[in-house]
């Protein structure tokens, strides 16, 4: 693969809760080893040098947590009532042609993930489903069994030409429009063909206590391999 030199800046959503993982606090400030979870995707970016700058999203209440982190290449913007907000929130501090969108509880996001995202112009992370997937009815009855073979699940980072991403945006908060990604709202919004990166199935988010267990385990992996 042709390594490709492309700018960017970089998105760090961090305005999560505690709620799922049974916290006091918001679960990106939890730590793996020694390091707290949104640290890893930081250091990445700072790690690449087409990252031009990394805009942290955060609660206006816990901006002084982040203190320590802000440098003339990283700033912080408070975030919005939902994810969506706070990327559009972001969007509007980016002046680089193309920007990263990355959910700061995602910690285990590597370089060659970076790079293989940088080879196109719209891309997303994302791996093949390997369950088997079930619809069901409102009386938690089988509907149907969803083919999978097409089927994949979406990750971040996911990195877009920043004017495309700004317009789908603003689109959608005009529509009121909520989508489930970045991703989603070019599909809803545009004609531009999104494209699907292989990503890796270490990439997990950190959302439940069961998550720090498999975390810890993907660092030790790591670290011996």
């Amino acid at each position: 693969m042709t390594v490709v030199d492309k700018p960017y800046s970089a998105i760090i959503l961090a305005a999560g809760s505690g709620t799922r993982m049974a916290a006091d606090r918001n679960k990106i400030f939890l730590k793996l080893a020694d390091q707290a979870i949104f640290t890893y995707s930081l250091n990445l970016f700072l790690s690449d040098s087409d990252c031009k700058s990394v805009i942290l999203v955060g609660k206006a209440e816990e901006k002084q947590y982040f203190s320590s982190y802000l440098t003339d290449r990283v700033t912080f913007v408070v975030g919005g009532d939902e994810r969506q907000d706070s990327v559009r929130h972001a969007l509007s501090h980016v002046a680089s042609s193309h920007v990263m969108i990355h959910d700061g509880a995602r910690p285990f996001v590597t370089l060659s993930d970076l790079i293989y995202l940088k080879a196109h112009t719209n891309a997303i992370l994302a791996v093949p489903v390997k369950d088997t997937i079930k619809e069901v009815c409102d009386a938690n009855q089988i509907k149907a069994t969803i083919p999978r073979q097409a089927l994949w699940s979406a990750q971040t980072p996911q990195f877009f030409d920043t004017s495309l991403i700004k317009t789908v945006h603003q689109a959608a908060h005009d529509a009121g429009f909520l989508g489930t990604d970045d991703a989603s709202l070019v599909e809803q919004f545009s004609t531009v063909p999104v494209t699907i990166v292989s990503g890796s199935y270490e990439n997990i988010k950190i959302t439940t206590p069961e998550d720090l267990i498999f975390g810890n385990a993907i660092l030790a992996s790591r670290l011996t391999s």
